[in-house]
């Protein structure tokens, strides 16, 4: 009897140790992106599409079989097509390190809702143009938070686990200073829906 116990206890630490505790993965998620433009003098919107991906480092700790708390760090890239009758006449192109901070609660047994904070730190800002390419480094906004909310499920596999959900995030500081080309008479605000594209290996 006291060794079903044992065996018992085992089991049971080994699936708790599955969901608790810290791990450490790879991530690769593709984004779609909206510059939303609010005109100051008139009030007049206009939102420019965009797309992008992070790839990187993702980390995740265990509370508890329903909470966990996931961070890591990513290379982030967005970018923004300005087209003419199909043709390309500039892009703003960005790249940053993404460090998120999100709460992960286990809404089923197999769906979380994730929500939380995060930053981008953009260190590379280029806009694209058919004169050339300009630095638009001094006129971006580096620090870029934002509030995030989405929805992820966890599928064990052989060699970890693999995290599939979408997140939404909000960036509530505008992309760039108010000494810009542009800002004077525009705010842009970024809004990113990510596909969450996760494996733990440890």
């Amino acid at each position: 009897m006291k060794r079903v116990v044992v065996i018992f206890l085992v089991l049971l630490s080994f699936g708790l140790n599955a969901q608790q505790g810290f791990h450490l993965g790879a991530e690769v998620s593709p984004s779609w992106n909206v510059n939303l433009q609010r005109q100051s003098s008139t009030g007049l919107n206009n939102s420019t599409a965009g797309y992008g991906f992070n790839i990187g480092v993702p980390m995740r700790y265990g509370i508890n079989d329903q909470f966990s708390i996931q961070s890591g760090l990513t290379f982030e890239f967005m970018a923004f097509d300005e087209r003419f009758n199909k043709t390309l006449i500039s892009s703003n192109r960005h790249g940053s390190l993404h460090l998120p901070l999100m709460m992960s609660y286990g809404v089923t047994d197999a769906w979380y809702l994730n929500f939380g904070l995060g930053i981008n730190y953009n260190f590379y800002n280029r806009q694209w143009t058919s004169f050339g390419t300009l630095d638009l480094g001094s006129v971006t906004n580096k620090f870029q938070p934002y509030t995030g909310l989405g929805l992820s499920t966890l599928l064990e596999q052989d060699k970890g686990t693999f995290e599939l959900g979408v997140l939404g995030r909000f960036h509530f500081i505008d992309m760039y200073k108010p000494s810009t080309f542009s800002a004077e008479e525009f705010k842009n605000y970024i809004i990113s829906l990510d596909l969450i594209l996760r494996m733990y290996f440890l």
